[in-house]
């Protein structure tokens, strides 16, 4: 069984949020914790190893992990999101050319664990294809996604980020279709910590 390697995406400066979205506090059946803490919680379940990748505030967000292990990978905030997925993949590879990816954004608090049950499932079953949830018409997260997508990904051009690159290779995906509403729910504003 290959390993799987987490890559949560967080240098963004978080605009919309009014500041730094990854310290915003979450609440939790656990308690409150930083909605960084809480991204990482949600997928630690199915991985081997976590990276970070961080930018604005790098410091204080990696200090929000508070006892998490994980690997630091430093990018650009201001660089658009792809450039910090595709530092986050070429880590991933560095430690394990074999491993399969799970990529997720780290301001997404949770995942239901039936949803990570069967998006390692159907991984496991198409082993050559990034495997991602499906809510509705929408696709959600984590992905996913086997090493030799993950390298084709790096020395991809995608301005309009990774959505584009999917649609554009539909047949390199396979979607799950999922009833769990929160691998939909990002957190972009103050608003969103309320829903």
């Amino acid at each position: 069984m290959p390993r799987r390697i987490g890559v949560i995406v967080a240098a963004g400066r978080g605009s919309r949020m009014g500041g730094t979205k990854q310290l915003a506090t979450w609440t939790t059946a656990e308690g409150p914790k930083p909605l960084i803490a809480a991204a990482y919680d949600a997928i630690r379940p199915i991985c081997d190893e976590t990276i970070v990748v961080l930018g604005h505030e790098a410091d204080a967000v990696a200090a929000a992990l508070a006892g998490r292990p994980f690997h630091r990978v430093d990018s650009d905030p201001d660089a658009p999101m792809f450039e910090s997925i595709r530092a986050g993949l070429r880590a991933a590879l560095s430690i394990d050319h074999a491993a399969t990816i799970v990529l997720h954004p780290g301001d997404q608090p949770e995942v239901a664990p039936s949803t990570l049950s069967a998006l390692t499932d159907w991984s496991l079953q198409r082993p050559v294809q990034a495997i991602i949830p499906q809510i509705g018409e929408r696709g959600g997260h984590p992905a996913l996604i086997p090493p030799q997508i993950a390298s084709l990904l790096i020395d991809s051009h995608c301005p309009q980020g990774l959505g584009e690159f999917w649609l554009s290779h539909p047949d390199l995906c396979f979607r799950v279709p999922v009833s769990d509403l929160s691998a939909l729910h990002d957190i972009d504003t103050p608003a969103d910590l309320a829903l």
